[in-house]
C-alpha cells in the first residue's frame, strides 16, 4: 500500500515555488546522527495513520486572509513547519488507507463514484520532531529534535481557511473547480459543500474543546490536552467537562527515548518490552497519533464490534517502523559549522556537572554512541519537601482531567479484564483503554512484526498504558461534581495534595545533545542554557522566539528583536505573577551560588555531554 509522500505533479510543484523567494534557504551542512539518507526519507514520509484533511482539498485551499495558496511556502514558514521540495511540509504525509471501517470524520464523500481509498494528508513524528538551526549562512537539520512549529496557530488558520471558502463565493469557485477537476457539476459541488461543512463542524468541536486564551507560540503544544479531548469527544458522553488544552510543553527530543524506563515529561508512559516488541512504546505512539488526527471509533462493550477492538486509522505497522528508526538515532554532535568548544571550559564544566549532588544526580551522563544502556529516570515532585518548583500544569492536567465515559460506560479497564468503568473516569485511564482497543483492532500488524497471535491479548493486558493512579476526588463519590470544576486554582489545590508524589512530578533524563533542544524547561519557558543556570528571579522576564538563528554562546535561539522573532513569550503577567502554563520558575539547585565563570563552564560542557577530551579537542 502507498503510505509515502508521492510526487504530486508539475502543477503542484509550481505551487511549491509560489512565494518561495520569501523563504530563505541557507546552505545545508550535514549533522551525523547515524541515519542513512533512506532512513531520513522514511522518517519524513511514512504515514502513522493521521488524517487531517483530504489531499485534494489541501492543495486547493487558499489562505483565509488573501487569495494565495494555503501551502504557499512563506505561509507554512510563518508557523515554522519546515519547507520540503514537494508541496507538503516536512512530516506532512499522505495516507491512503481504505476508509471503509472509519468514522464519519474521515469517511467523507464529495463526488459521485468516489472510492474508499482517497488520499488524505496528516502529520507523522517528523512534523513535530525535526528541527533546523542556522548560523551565519549555514543550516543544520537535527532529526528527532523539537520543532519550532506553532501547531495552535496553524490549526486556527486551516480552520479559518475552510470557513472562509464556504462563505466567499470566489474562493469557493476556485476551490471546488480544482478539487472536482474533470467532475465539476452541480451535484458534486453540493456533495463537496456538505463534506466541507461536516469536516468544519468536527474541527470546530475540537477547537472549542481545546480552547484556551493562552497562546502557545512557537516550539510548544499541549499534546496530552489534544489527545484527551479527542477521546472525550469520541465517547459521546453527555455533559462533558471543560478540559482546556492550556498546558503547552516543548516537543521532547527523541534520541535515547527507547533507553528510558518511563517517557513523557511527567513520566506517565512506560517503555515496556514484552517478548519481541516494546508494547509500551507502541502504545505511547498509538496514543500520540490519536491526538493528531487518527480516525477513531468506539463501540459499546458487549457488542460484536467491541470484541474486535476499536476501529482506528493508527497505522500500527508503520509506527513500529518509526520506533525502530528512533532506536537507531544518535544525539547530534556539536557541528563544525559552530565555533569550536573550549576544551578547558568544557573540562571545568564537566567537573561541576558530575560533582556530588550536581546535574548528573538527575541527568545521567550518556555517550553519544551509547544506544543500549538502560536507565531509570529521576522523577522529581513539583511539590513537597524538595520541590522541583517548575510550572505544574502539564502534570496536574494529566493527573486530574476527567470525562463522562459515554459509550465506554461499563467497559473493562483493560478491555478484556479489570474493573468496569462508571459514568466518570480519569482520562488517562480512558486513553489506556483506547490504546489497547486500537492495537487489538490492528493486531495482525503486530503479529506480522514478530508477536505470536496467541500472545497478543496477554501482552496488551500486561502492559502499563498511561494509568498511574486515580485522582483523589474519585475516592469520595460526593465530590464527583468537583471534577468538572473550571476554576484552575481549585484544581491546582487538588494536585498540590500530591506532595512528594511521583504522579505530580517531572522527569530528568540524559542531556546528550541538549544543546539542540531550545527553549528549555518542560514548557519552553527559558530561552537558553545560560539563562537556565541563573536564579529564577534573574531569568528573562520575556523573550522573543521564531528565528532559527542559533546563539552558540548562551546556547539557544537568538532572542533579539527581528522580523523572524515574531512571538513574545511572557512567563509573567504585568503584575509579576507567573502565567499558568508559562512559569519559568523552579529547577533551581543553588543557581545563585554559581559564579558567572562556572555558569559558562557548565554551558560549554552541555555542548558535548558524555564526550571525551583529547588534548585541545573534544571528541564526541
Amino acid at each position: 500500500m502507498g503510505f509515502i509522500n508521492v510526487s504530486l505533479g508539475g502543477a503542484l510543484v509550481a505551487l511549491a515555488a509560489l512565494g518561495a523567494a520569501a523563504v530563505s534557504t541557507p546552505e545545508l551542512v550535514p549533522v551525523d546522527q547515524g541515519w542513512t539518507i533512506a532512513e531520513k526519507a522514511q522518517w519524513h514520509s511514512l504515514s502513522q495513520g493521521s488524517r487531517l484533511i483530504p489531499r485534494a482539498w489541501l492543495m486547493a485551499l487558499e489562505r483565509p486572509d488573501v487569495d494565495r495558496p494555503f501551502l504557499q511556502p512563506s505561509h507554512i514558514d510563518s508557523f515554522r513547519y519546515l519547507i520540503d521540495p514537494t508541496p507538503l511540509p516536512v512530516g506532512f504525509v499522505v495516507d491512503d488507507q481504505s476508509d471503509r471501517m472509519f468514522s464519519d470524520v474521515s469517511r467523507l464523500r464529495w463526488k459521485k463514484g468516489q472510492g474508499e481509498r482517497e488520499a488524505w494528508v496528516g502529520m507523522n513524528c517528523a512534523a513535530c520532531h525535526t528541527a533546523e538551526l542556522t548560523f551565519k549562512g549555514k543550516r543544520m537539520r537535527i532529526e528527532g529534535a523539537p520543532a519550532l512549529a506553532d501547531f495552535q496557530s496553524f490549526m486556527q488558520s486551516m480552520n479559518g481557511a475552510l470557513a472562509t471558502v464556504l462563505r466567499d463565493q470566489r474562493k469557493w469557485d476556485r476551490f471546488s473547480g480544482q478539487v472536482l477537476a474533470g467532475a465539476d457539476d452541480a451535484g458534486n459541488r453540493s456533495m463537496l459543500r456538505d463534506a466541507v461543512e461536516s469536516m468544519l463542524r468536527w474541527q470546530t468541536r475540537v477547537e472549542q474543546a481545546n480552547h484556551t486564551d493562552l497562546q502557545y507560540g512557537f516550539a510548544r503544544v499541549d499534546a496530552f490536552g489534544h489527545i484527551f479531548n479527542n477521546i472525550l469527544l469520541k465517547t459521546g458522553g453527555a455533559g462533558q467537562p471543560i478540559n482546556p488544552s492550556d498546558a503547552p510543553v516543548s516537543y521532547p527530543f527523541l534520541w535515547n527515548t527507547s533507553q528510558h524506563d518511563v517517557v513523557q515529561w511527567n513520566g506517565m508512559a512506560s517503555n515496556q518490552r514484552i517478548g519481541a516488541i516494546d508494547i509500551g512504546a507502541l502504545g505511547r505512539n498509538v496514543g500520540e497519533v490519536t491526538g493528531v488526527f487518527a480516525d477513531l471509533a468506539f463501540t459499546a462493550p458487549g457488542t460484536a464490534t467491541a470484541r474486535n477492538g476499536y476501529q482506528t486509522s493508527a497505522h500500527v505497522k508503520n509506527l513500529l517502523t518509526l520506533d525502530t528508526l528512533v532506536r537507531k538515532l544518535k544525539a547530534p554532535a556539536w557541528p563544525e559549522a559552530l565555533p569550536p568548544i573550549d576544551a578547558d571550559k568544557w573540562e571545568a564544566g564537566k567537573l561541576l556537572f558530575n560533582q556530588a549532588n550536581g546535574c548528573a544526580s538527575c541527568h545521567q551522563v550518556l555517550a553519544r554512541d551509547d544506544l543500549s544502556t538502560r536507565f531509570v529516570a529521576t522523577l522529581t515532585p513539583v511539590f513537597g519537601s524538595q520541590p522541583l518548583g517548575t510550572d505544574p500544569w502539564m502534570a496536574c492536567n494529566a493527573y486530574a482531567y476527567q470525562a463522562m465515559t459515554g459509550v465506554l460506560y461499563n467497559t473493562r479497564e483493560r478491555l478484556f479484564i479489570g474493573r468496569r468503568y462508571g459514568q466518570v473516569e480519569q482520562l488517562s485511564d480512558l486513553l489506556g483503554t483506547t490504546v489497547i482497543g486500537a492495537i487489538f483492532n490492528r493486531r495482525d500488524e503486530v503479529i506480522d512484526a514478530a508477536v505470536d497471535r496467541r500472545d497478543i491479548e496477554t501482552i496488551l493486558v500486561s502492559a502499563n498504558f498511561f494509568n498511574w493512579g486515580k485522582p483523589l476526588s474519585l475516592e469520595d463519590a460526593s465530590a464527583v461534581h468537583e471534577l468538572f470544576e473550571p476554576d484552575k486554582e481549585k484544581r491546582l489545590q487538588r494536585c498540590m495534595k500530591l506532595s512528594d508524589d511521583s504522579r505530580m512530578a517531572y522527569k530528568g533524563r540524559p542531556l546528550t545533545g541538549v544543546w539542540a533542544t531550545a527553549p528549555y524547561l518542560h514548557n519552553g519557558s527559558v530561552p537558553t542554557l545560560y539563562d537556565l543556570l541563573l536564579p529564577p528571579e534573574r531569568r528573562p522576564r520575556s523573550f522573543r522566539l521564531g528565528t532559527r538563528e542559533f546563539d552558540p554562546g548562551k546556547v539557544g535561539f537568538v532572542t533579539g528583536e527581528t522580523a523572524e522573532n515574531s512571538f513574545v513569550f511572557a512567563p509573567h503577567d504585568a503584575s509579576g505573577q507567573a502565567i499558568a502554563g508559562n512559569s519559568n520558575l523552579g529547577h533551581d539547585y543553588g543557581n545563585a551560588g554559581f559564579s558567572d565563570a562556572q555558569r559558562w563552564a557548565l554551558v560549554e560542557y552541555m555542548k558535548a555531554v558524555g564526550a571525551r577530551r583529547e588534548g585541545s579537542k573534544i571528541i564526541q
